[in-house]
């Protein structure tokens, strides 16, 4: 079959909109359809590319469903025609429909189901069998009440857990900028899940929220930092308070341990910093770490509250200035000239490289502009807060 070059187009699929993930389980009563929710990747450029294109399918569909507790996962492709192959005039080339099944499993666990039969066996059985993996940490209710949450720890020691993570991982590529596969060899990593549960007559269903891992650092002499690498919460479960208690509960594990001398985050995105923020925040004011205390504040003051609290020194800092803003009596020229003081010196230091060679008018004006973003930062931070 040969096609005239304004028909190749319709040939195209973006691939972040073409894929569908949806979390099936059972339904509530015999004889009904199967329930799900469904929802579309933020990006698809780590398995079709920068451009997130695919060729060869018309009313494409990459249908990807999980079970939504066990995650057993089935695997469809969904389109009207596709493109048969034929030799391009332009590059002598001939051109072939893009192997979809075959980027994907480069990235999938390769145990999904392609029958969707077979599928529909496997998510009833799992809702009855599946539980979650690892050592129960935490447990939450939402919604007054009605919703109930479990936190389980697990590590890559278990084989199960392992297999269990292969299914899990693809949403972190799908949905986190720039992240990529952990080594499942590696057993120093904690993995933390979250799974809402359902209380049945006779049974408990279990349904995957979302996960964060943790890698541990060695810090000289005998200590280790925590890092937190990874972290995630589906969207069917966003803005609903499941991160902020995801990050708390590791928080709160790391606090209880002698041999960590620190908690930091390996390069947070903007939504991840926010979160950041208002839960070290919330936690400090709760401790009533800052009672009393106006700028400006002494580094050795700083320090301490750091080891006590194990954050960075550079989160320390930020939380401090966050407190201070809340109770800054603007009015006051001599404490508001204090706390821009006190700010402008931290910025300084963060940023002495780009600084240090400009002039001195250029770099006084550079600061005053970088603290007034800040300033501002602080305010939408304290309105989440």
């Amino acid at each position: 079959m040969q096609y005239n070059p304004g028909e190749l187009g319709a040939f195209g699929s973006n691939t972040t909109e073409t894929t569908e993930f949806r979390l099936v389980q059972p339904p509530k009563e015999d004889g009904a359809s199967l329930q799900f929710v469904e929802f579309n990747p933020e990006f698809t450029y780590p398995v079709f590319g920068e451009q997130e294109i695919a060729f060869g399918y018309k009313d494409l569909a990459i249908q990807l469903y999980y079970a939504s507790g066990s995650l057993a996962t089935y695997f469809h492709l969904d389109y009207s025609e596709i493109f048969q192959g034929v030799s391009s005039s332009t590059a002598g080339e001939e051109l072939r429909a893009d192997d979809i099944e075959g980027k994907l499993r480069e990235f999938i666990s390769h145990d999904y189901k392609t029958n969707h039969d077979q599928f529909t066996e496997k998510v009833r059985q799992d809702a009855k069998e599946f539980r979650p993996i690892g050592e129960k940490v935490h447990e939450y209710s939402l919604k007054d009440g009605q919703e109930h949450f479990e936190i389980y720890k697990s590590s890559f020691s278990s084989e199960k857990f392992r297999k269990y993570h292969e299914r899990m991982q693809f949403f972190m590529l799908m949905f986190v900028e720039g992240s990529s596969y952990i080594d499942s060899e590696d057993e120093k990593w904690d993995i933390y899940t979250i799974f809402k549960r359902e209380d049945e007559t006779d049974s408990k269903l279990y349904h995957f929220v979302g996960y964060a891992t943790v890698y541990p650092f060695f810090c000289w002499p005998d200590k280790i930092r925590m890092r937190i690498s990874q972290f995630l919460i589906l969207p069917p479960f966003q803005k609903c308070g499941h991160g902020n208690i995801l990050y708390s509960t590791i928080y709160n594990e790391i606090m209880t341990r002698n041999d960590v001398v620190e908690m930091n985050v390996e390069d947070p995105n903007e939504d991840f910093s926010d979160l950041r923020d208002k839960n070290d925040v919330r936690m400090l004011m709760k401790a009533n770490a800052f009672d009393q205390l106006k700028a400006p504040v002494s580094d050795d003051f700083v320090e301490q509250a750091r080891k006590k609290y194990k954050l960075t020194k550079r989160q320390m800092q930020r939380c401090v200035e966050i407190h201070l803003l809340h109770h800054l009596d603007k009015p006051k020229a001599i404490e508001y000239r204090n706390y821009r003081l006190q700010v402008k010196k931290r910025l300084y230091k963060f940023n002495y490289d780009a600084l240090r060679d400009m002039e001195a008018d250029e770099r006084l004006e550079k600061l005053q502009e970088t603290y007034k973003g800040v300033e501002e930062d602080y305010h939408r931070i304290l309105e989440l807060i």
